[in-house]
C-alpha cells in the first residue's frame, strides 16, 4: 500500500481529530444573557478575545479539506460498485458543502457581530441549527451507500459494510422520523455513530497491508484477438 494512500485513509480520522481539536480550543462559555440572540453575539465575542481563535479557525479548515480527502478516497476504493459508489460520492459532495455552509454562517455572526441585532443573530444560529440537521441526510446518505459499495467490492469485511449500513440508516430515519423538532440535542447520537464509523474505517483501510481493489475484471481483448 502506497504512502499516499495512507494519506488518504487516516484522512478520515484526521477529520475527527482536527475538528474535535478546534472545539475544544475555543471552550463553550456560559448562558449569559436571557435573550437567544444576545447570547450567539456574547458567544462570538467570547470566541474573538480568545487567543486559540485563530488556530481553531485553522483547524476547522484543515478538518474540512481532511473530510474531502476521505470523501474522495474512499469512494475511489468502491468504484467498481456503479452507482451505489456515485451515490455514496453524492452524500460526501453535500455533506461537505453542508459543513461549508455552517461554517460560512459562523464566520459572518463572528465578522459582523458588532453591527448584527440579536434577532438577525437568531436567525443565522437558527439557520446553522438546521443546517446540521439537514447533515443527517447527507452523512447517512455517505455512510450508507458507501457501506453497500464497500459490500459489493469486498473492500471491508461484511460486519464493517453493515454496521455501516445500519449507522447510515439510522441517521436517515432518525432525520425522516423526526418531523420539526424543537432542539438539535435529539440528533446528536446518530451523528456520533457516523463519526465513529468514519474513524473506525479510516484506521481500518489506513492501517491495512495491503489494499483490496474489489472483483478483478478479467481482460479478454487478447483472448479475442488470438480467436
Amino acid at each position: 500500500m502506497k504512502a499516499i494512500d495512507r494519506v488518504g485513509a487516516f484522512s478520515g480520522a484526521a477529520y475527527v481529530l482536527l475538528a474535535n481539536l478546534s472545539a475544544a480550543l475555543v471552550g463553550v462559555g456560559p448562558e449569559g444573557a436571557e435573550s437567544p440572540g444576545q447570547r450567539v453575539l456574547d458567544e462570538s465575542q467570547r470566541i474573538a478575545e480568545n487567543p486559540w481563535a485563530r488556530l481553531s479557525l485553522a483547524l476547522v479548515v484543515l478538518a474540512t479539506m481532511a473530510f474531502m480527502m476521505f470523501v474522495g478516497y474512499l469512494c475511489s476504493l468502491v468504484r467498481n460498485a456503479g452507482w451505489l459508489a456515485t451515490t455514496a460520492l453524492v452524500g460526501g459532495i453535500l455533506a461537505i458543502m453542508a459543513n461549508l455552509a455552517s461554517m460560512t454562517i459562523v464566520f459572518t455572526i463572528a465578522a459582523l457581530r458588532d453591527d448584527l441585532s440579536p434577532e438577525v443573530a437568531r436567525v443565522l444560529e437558527t439557520g446553522d441549527g438546521a443546517g446540521h440537521l439537514a447533515q443527517l441526510l447527507s452523512y447517512g446518505v455517505f455512510a450508507f451507500f458507501a457501506s453497500a459499495a464497500a459490500l459489493v467490492t469486498r473492500m471491508l469485511g461484511r460486519v464493517l459494510s453493515w454496521a455501516g449500513m445500519a449507522v447510515g440508516a439510522t441517521s436517515i430515519v432518525v432525520l425522516a422520523a423526526s418531523g420539526l423538532p424543537a432542539s438539535d440535542e435529539f440528533f446528536l447520537w446518530p451523528f456520533l455513530l457516523v463519526i465513529l464509523w468514519i474513524v473506525v474505517i479510516s484506521l481500518r483501510l489506513g492501517f491495512a497491508r495491503n489494499r483490496k481493489t474489489g472483483q478483478p475484471v478479467r481482460d479478454t481483448s487478447s483472448v479475442e484477438g488470438v480467436n
